[in-house]
């Protein structure tokens, strides 16, 4: 499932997809079990299909090249210990002043589940700790802001978003709130949209629009260099 990438306009910088991997493994931990408190460390599928590209392949003038991830698997493979970290490393570690990163689902408990699971990142970690303000509906790192938020589509067109983490696309009700927050990017140099969502069944819904265009991705039928899919799920 690694991107193909023939094009002279990109080149893979190693030392960008290890820094994204390195801040996961050092600062993020999981938070649930007999693993909470260890190290968040990576499996392989999640380092090589999704961290190492994303963070990794970038055009000539240094920017990402991947602008959108969209990732479908099944339950259980910690979709949201994953979300909650790429989310951090977009808060602390991506150098956008005054970032805004967004966690949002098909109601706010949806988008708090990421949320909470990065703020009890936090606790765990001594470094981040320190310097990160953590209140009850946001985190605070200099003049950058983390914060989950309901689902009111309406309500969110003043949004300025380096990162938005969408959980369980396949919740959405309609396709407002996902254009909504995917337009807000449009000031950034190099966002990211990350959605995360396990298969669902609604045909007429915007997740089963993106899984068909990153299906179509996939195969070669639609051209968008900007599009990382990732696509673990039975065939019909």
């Amino acid at each position: 499932m690694k991107p193909q990438n023939t094009s002279a306009k990109y080149h893979f910088c190693k030392e960008s997809a290890d820094r994204a991997v390195n801040f996961i493994e050092k600062f993020c931990t999981h938070v649930k079990g007999e693993l909470g408190g260890k190290p968040f460390l990576l499996e392989e599928w999640q380092k090589n299909d999704i961290i190492r590209p994303l963070f990794g392949w970038k055009k000539a003038d240094g920017t990402r090249k991947y602008r959108t991830c969209y990732v479908e698997i099944p339950r259980k493979n910690g979709k949201s210990n994953l979300a909650s970290a790429v989310a951090l490393y977009m808060l602390f570690a991506d150098g956008e002043p005054g970032a805004e990163v967004i966690s949002a689902g098909g109601d706010r408990g949806q988008a708090n589940i990421i949320f909470n699971i990065a703020q009890e990142m936090i606790g765990n970690n001594a470094h981040l700790r320190r310097r990160a303000k953590v209140l009850r509906n946001s985190i605070e790192y200099k003049s950058s802001l983390y914060k989950s938020i309901s689902a009111e589509a309406y309500t969110k067109h003043g949004l300025n978003c380096h990162a938005v983490i969408f959980d369980e696309l396949h919740t959405q009700p309609s396709r407002d709130l996902w254009d909504v927050l995917t337009t807000s990017t449009g000031a950034r140099r190099q966002p990211i949209v990350l959605a995360l969502t396990t298969a669902g069944h609604d045909r007429a819904s915007i997740c089963f629009e993106v899984h068909e265009y990153a299906k179509n991705v996939l195969a070669g039928k639609v051209k968008d260099e900007t599009f990382l899919p990732v696509l673990y799920h039975a065939e019909p």
